[in-house]
C-alpha cells in the first residue's frame, strides 16, 4: 500500500463500488437459483488516536471487510459471513449457505405471500473526502499540539480522535431471478477531550461529532476545554433546590434524547415494558398515544431531515423528512424497523432517534446569562437513570462545569449536583431558546454496514441551548 491515501485510491482503505460489485457478482455466481438471496460486501477503515495524562497512548490504523450471504424462502433462512474475498473463500461460503438451505427446504410450510424487506442502507451517502483523506500522522500531530498546550497550561488532558470510512454494496435477488444493487458509503469524525486540574479542583470536557472533519475543529475543542477547566477551579458548595438553569447544548441534548427514546408507535400491553412516554390510562387499562397533543413548549420543534447537509444524515428515495414534534405538538411516532415492517406503510428506514434537529429560538448565550437574576449555567448532564418510566422521571449528575449566575453575571464555580427531572417538565418550562448547534454524540458501532445497524451508526444531533425554570437539583456531590 502507498503511504498517502486519497479518495482517488480509496480501494486501498475501503472497497470502491466496482471492486465490491466484482466480489458480489462472483459470490452470486456460486449460488443456485430460487428463494431470496442477499449478498452484502462491506468494508470499514478507521484511524484512531488516544491520549491520557498529556501522553499519547495509542495510534491505530484498522481495516475490516465482511462478505455476508443469506438465503431465504418463507420460514427458512440460511446465512454465513466471512472476511476473505478470494475465490476459494467465496465459493466456500456459498456452498455452506446452500448446504443448510437445502437441508431445511423440504421442511417448510406451503408457499405464502412474500414481501421483500427494505434495506436500511439504501443509497446511503454521508461522505466527506476531507474526512476520508485524513491520515494517522495528521491526527497524531493534532494530539501532540493538544498535549503541549495542556502542559503549558499546567493542566492534564485525555481524549481521543477517531476518523472512519465505510462502504457497502448489497445485492438482492428475488425468487424470479431479478437482481437489485444498493450502494452506500459513510464517513464519520469525532473528537472528545477531558481536562482536569492536577490538584483535582477543576474539570471540563469538550467534544464534537460529524461526518465532515471540517466541523470537528480539534484546536477549538481543546482550547474550549482548557478555558472551561480554568473557569471551574475551586468550586463552592451551594444549597440544592429548584434553580433557573441554562442548559448548554450538550446538556439540553440529553433532555431531548431521553424524550426521543420514548417516541415509539407501538406499545406492548405488558405493564410498563418498552415505551416509557405514552403512559397508562387506568380507566381502560390500556396505553394511549399522545399523538396530536401538545407535549413540550410550543416554540420547540424536532425533526429528522435526511437531505439536510448540516445534520449529515443521508439521502435516498425511501428517506424523507420526519416531523416528530411540530411547535410543541407530537406529530410523528417512530417505527420499530425490524419487528413492524409488515404492519406499517409509512416506513422511516433510518431511526430519527439517532439523527435529528431541534429548533425554536435565536437567543444568544450572552443574553441568556445577562437576563438571569439567579441561576446556574450547566455544561453537561450525565449518568441518567430512569426513576419513573411512565412520567419519564430521570436522575443523574452534573459534570464538567457548573457556574452560579447572579444579577446577569457568572460569579463563581459551583460543586456538582445530583438532578432529578423529567424532560417533559423541563421542556414545558422553557424561558429562552438559543441557536441550535451540532453536539457530541459518538458512533455506536464500528462498521455501519458490517454487523451493526446503519441507522444506529449515524449520530448527528443538532440542539440549541435552553434556559428552563425550576430545574430540580436534589443534592450536592463531591465529584468535580
Amino acid at each position: 500500500m502507498s503511504d498517502t491515501y486519497t479518495s482517488e485510491n480509496m480501494v486501498e482503505r475501503v472497497f470502491t463500488e466496482a471492486e465490491a460489485k466484482r466480489i458480489v457478482d462472483e459470490t452470486v455466481s456460486y449460488m443456485k437459483p430460487g428463494g431470496r438471496l442477499y449478498v452484502t460486501v462491506a468494508s470499514w477503515w478507521g484511524a484512531g488516536q488516544r491520549w491520557a495524562r498529556n501522553r499519547a497512548s495509542l495510534t491505530s490504523d484498522q481495516r475490516e471487510i465482511t462478505v455476508t450471504v443469506t438465503r431465504e424462502l418463507r420460514d427458512i433462512k440460511s446465512s454465513s459471513i466471512t472476511n476473505q474475498t478470494d475465490s476459494v473463500s467465496l465459493k466456500g461460503i456459498a456452498e455452506y449457505v446452500e448446504f443448510y438451505y437445502d437441508r431445511w427446504y423440504n421442511k417448510v410450510p406451503p408457499d405464502s405471500e412474500i414481501d421483500r424487506p427494505r434495506s436500511d442502507a439504501k443509497g446511503a451517502e454521508v461522505w466527506s473526502d476531507k474526512t476520508f483523506d485524513k491520515t494517522v500522522v495528521e491526527n497524531a500531530v493534532a494530539v501532540e499540539e493538544i498535549t503541549r498546550l495542556s502542559e503549558e497550561s499546567s493542566l492534564v488532558s485525555a481524549g481521543f480522535i477517531d476518523v472512519t470510512g465505510s462502504t457497502s454494496l448489497k445485492c438482492f435477488r428475488d425468487e424470479w431471478g431479478r437482481v437489485e444493487y444498493e450502494w452506500g458509503r459513510v464517513t464519520q469524525a469525532q473528537c472528545s477531550t477531558t481536562v482536569r486540574h492536577p490538584k483535582g479542583t477543576g474539570s471540563s470536557w469538550a467534544g464534537k461529532t460529524s461526518f465532515d472533519i471540517d466541523r470537528v475543529n480539534i484546536s477549538e475543542i481543546a482550547n474550549y476545554a482548557f478555558e472551561r477547566c480554568k473557569q471551574s477551579l475551586d468550586p463552592v458548595r451551594i444549597e440544592p433546590g429548584r434553580y433557573q438553569a441554562i442548559l448548554e447544548p450538550q446538556a439540553s441534548g440529553l433532555m431531548v434524547r431521553l424524550l426521543m427514546a420514548a417516541f415509539s408507535r407501538y406499545v406492548p400491553e405488558s405493564a410498563g415494558m418498552g415505551v416509557m412516554f405514552l403512559g397508562a390510562d387506568e380507566s381502560i387499562h390500556r396505553y394511549r398515544s399522545k399523538l396530536g397533543l401538545k407535549i413540550i413548549d410550543e416554540r420547540l420543534s424536532i425533526f429528522h431531515n435526511p437531505t439536510d447537509p448540516f445534520t449529515g444524515t443521508h439521502f435516498a428515495p425511501l428517506h424523507k423528512r420526519v416531523d416528530i414534534v411540530k411547535k410543541g405538538v407530537l406529530t410523528g411516532l417512530i417505527n420499530n424497523y425490524n419487528s413492524h415492517l409488515n404492519e406499517i406503510s409509512d416506513i422511516h428506514p433510518v431511526f430519527p432517534t439517532t439523527s435529528y434537529t431541534v429548533t425554536g429560538g435565536d437567543v444568544k448565550m450572552e443574553e441568556m446569562i445577562s437576563s438571569t437574576k439567579r441561576g446556574l449555567l450547566v455544561a453537561r448532564l450525565a449518568q441518567p437513570e430512569a426513576l419513573d418510566p411512565n412520567s419519564l422521571l430521570f436522575g443523574g449528575v452534573t459534570r464538567d462545569g457548573l457556574w452560579l449566575i447572579e444579577n446577569g453575571v457568572i460569579t463563581k464555580a459551583v460543586r456538582n449536583f445530583r438532578w432529578t427531572e423529567s424532560p417533559l417538565f423541563a421542556l414545558n418550562n422553557v424561558e429562552q431558546i438559543g441557536v441550535e448547534e451540532q453536539i457530541f454524540d459518538p458512533v455506536m458501532g464500528r462498521n455501519p454496514f458490517g454487523g451493526t445497524s446503519f441507522a444506529n451508526s449515524l449520530n448527528n444531533v443538532v440542539v440549541p441551548p435552553i434556559k428552563v425554570n425550576d430545574f430540580s437539583f436534589t443534592s450536592t456531590i463531591d465529584a468535580i
